[in-house]
């Protein structure tokens, strides 16, 4: 029985390719179907508020009912917010410390500003610039409220000891040279779970679509997960279902396969 009011989608490469840096015109017709049909919408992301200011209109326009940024840590309604869970100062201090002694980039999000505690190499913006379309400001940390940190080892030495470092936080391992640090115990799953209870529905009548590593959380806690045929090995193994990829249309055939639209 399909009991589904609501749905999550991760935004890069479930809902939004790099490929032709816009939204498949599938998934804006099932995102708007989804919409008519009454259903409450979602986007779950890792990025911050400053990092999706540059993606297509359809994004800044569609009436998303929620949004969870900062990977879990930020859950915003249609304007306010109605969650936050932020790294304790401590822990940015330790960790942006630690960073500039060993001359490790980190950037930190908070409530409206992106930011870098220094100038990075060319590739990690190069990197920055191809994922978000803008670059964030180079500032050193001044005690503000923090919800999301990234740090770029090189190497494993370095990778294994800032996870050490930061055994109090929640770590994603993007790649070799990505973490992502969240508050510990804070994931996406911890928003949709905010986000449902505000609604009054169970977060087993949400249904969540994703492709990495930092939606194993929320795919798991859903009443249906859904992984994208393009996702990370963890995102499929963590997933109820696995759809075709964003570039097959699969989100839209998924949500048709199951009457949602």
């Amino acid at each position: 029985m399909n009991t589904i009011k609501a749905l999550f989608f991760d935004v890069d490469n479930t809902i939004y390719t790099h490929r032709i840096h816009d939204f498949p015109a599938s998934t804006q017709q099932a995102l708007n179907r989804l919409k008519d049909k009454g259903y409450r919408i979602g986007v779950a992301t890792s990025r911050c508020r400053y990092e999706v200011s540059n993606l297509p209109s359809f994004f800044r326009e569609f009436p998303f009912d929620a949004a969870i940024f900062d990977g879990g840590a930020l859950v915003m309604g249609e304007q306010e917010v109605i969650a936050s869970f932020p790294l304790q100062q401590e822990q940015v201090y330790r960790l942006i410390s630690h960073c500039e002694q060993k001359h490790i980039p980190v950037r930190y999000s908070t409530f409206d500003k992106d930011c870098l505690t220094t100038p990075c190499p060319h590739s990690i913006r190069d990197e920055f610039f191809k994922l978000y379309m803008n670059m964030p400001t180079v500032k050193p940390y001044e005690g503000e409220e923090v919800y999301n940190m990234l740090a770029y080892p090189q190497g494993d030495i370095q990778r294994k000891q800032i996870k050490e470092l930061m055994k109090d936080a929640f770590i994603v391992t993007h790649s070799s040279n990505t973490l992502e640090i969240t508050a510990e115990n804070v994931d996406k799953s911890k928003g949709v779970e905010a986000m449902a209870a505000h609604w009054g529905i169970s977060v087993h009548d949400v249904a969540c679509f994703g492709d990495g590593a930092n939606d194993v959380g929320m795919l798991r806690a859903a009443g249906i997960g859904v992984a994208m045929g393009n996702g990370n090995p963890k995102a499929k193994a963590a997933a109820d279902h696995i759809c075709g990829s964003i570039d097959e249309d699969g989100l839209y055939h998924f949500c048709k396969r199951m009457e949602w639209i």
